[in-house]
């Protein structure tokens, strides 16, 4: 076999099977682009209401802060390694950024250079603290457990609806090395800051 056949193969290949693929695949994202990014309060509701009926009927935790890009394509592609699901979710999200139609999706894919293309275009440029948020985020449950804390002023705080929900709690350390936990919230802007905060440790440290 000489360089010349191995050639044709793989334009044939290019052109063939592997174009295929990733149209199925283009197509797949743009319905997912479709259900993710609704247009009224109503519709969003609706449309996280099926998501977590649809997580409860996997088995898959579900986490309703989350982003919805993200939680669709976790529904989606199940549990695909969290590199291709923050991927597709990062996709999803600059698409709604950009305000691209669900049938100009892989046009606009295609466009860009595909998805590894715009995947390494963000990650070159500015990565917005939300972003950051949600990246850390979605590794949090990986991380090993540091401590579990349960008292009856704590408890005071728990409410089953935010069951798998983040929280931060605000501790002062002692000279004995301990924690003295002293603030409690479930804010949105304190969640996201603090996620985005481990974000940054996490690199400083990588």
């Amino acid at each position: 076999m000489t360089l010349n056949d191995l050639e044709a193969e793989r334009v044939t290949w290019e052109h063939g099977a592997y174009r295929t693929s990733n149209q199925a695949l283009y197509a797949v994202l743009a319905k997912c682009l479709a259900f993710t990014d609704t247009d009224s309060t109503e519709s969003a509701k609706q449309r996280n209401a099926e998501l977590e009926a649809f997580y409860k009927q996997r088995g898959y935790p579900y986490k309703k802060d989350a982003h919805p890009s993200t939680r669709v394509v976790k529904a989606v592609f199940g549990n695909l390694d969290r590199r291709r699901l923050n991927t597709y979710s990062l996709i999803l999200r600059e698409a709604i950024k950009q305000k691209v139609q669900a049938s100009r999706m892989a046009e606009w894919i295609e466009a860009k250079g595909g998805i590894q293309e715009i995947r390494l275009s963000q990650s070159s440029t500015y990565i917005a603290p939300s972003a950051k948020a949600e990246i850390a985020r979605q590794r949090f449950d990986d991380l090993p457990v540091l401590a579990t804390v349960k008292t009856d002023e704590l408890s005071k705080f728990a409410d089953g609806d935010f069951m798998g929900d983040s929280c931060v709690l605000i501790a002062e350390q002692t000279a004995e090395g301990s924690f003295v936990v002293r603030g409690f919230t479930r804010a949105g802007g304190a969640v996201t800051a603090a996620f985005a905060a481990m974000y940054a440790e996490q690199h400083k440290a990588a």
